[in-house]
C-alpha cells in the first residue's frame, strides 16, 4: 500500500469538477481553480458546454495528472493556469 500523504487537505473522495476533454479525450489540464465556495476544478483551458462537465474525486484527478500535487495549496478563490503542458503554472484570483 502506498504510504505516501494526500498532498490535498480535502479528502480523496472529495468530488471536484473536470471536463470530458481531460478523460475521454486525455488532454492536458491547463486550468485548475479552488473556487470561494472550496469546490476545485481541473480542467483543459478550452471554452466549455455545460454537458462536457464531470464531477469525479480529488484522488481520480492525481490518478490522472500525479504533478497536480504542485497546485494542492491553492487557496480558496484562487486559480492556476498555464499555456501548455510545459509551461509554468500563472495564479491568480478568481473574480467575483
Amino acid at each position: 500500500m502506498n504510504s505516501k500523504k494526500f498532498p490535498f487537505a480535502d479528502s480523496p473522495d472529495t468530488a471536484c469538477f473536470t471536463c470530458r476533454h481531460v478523460l475521454e479525450d486525455n488532454k492536458p489540464i491547463l486550468y485548475v481553480s479552488h473556487d470561494e465556495d472550496g469546490c476545485w476544478q481541473f480542467l483543459c483551458g478550452e471554452n466549455h458546454a455545460e454537458d462536457d462537465a464531470i464531477i469525479v474525486s480529488l484522488a481520480k484527478i492525481l490518478s490522472i495528472d500525479e504533478s497536480m500535487e504542485a497546485l494542492a495549496e491553492l487557496d480558496y478563490g484562487e486559480y492556476a493556469e498555464a499555456e501548455d503542458e510545459t509551461s509554468d503554472w500563472n495564479i491568480g484570483y478568481v473574480n467575483k
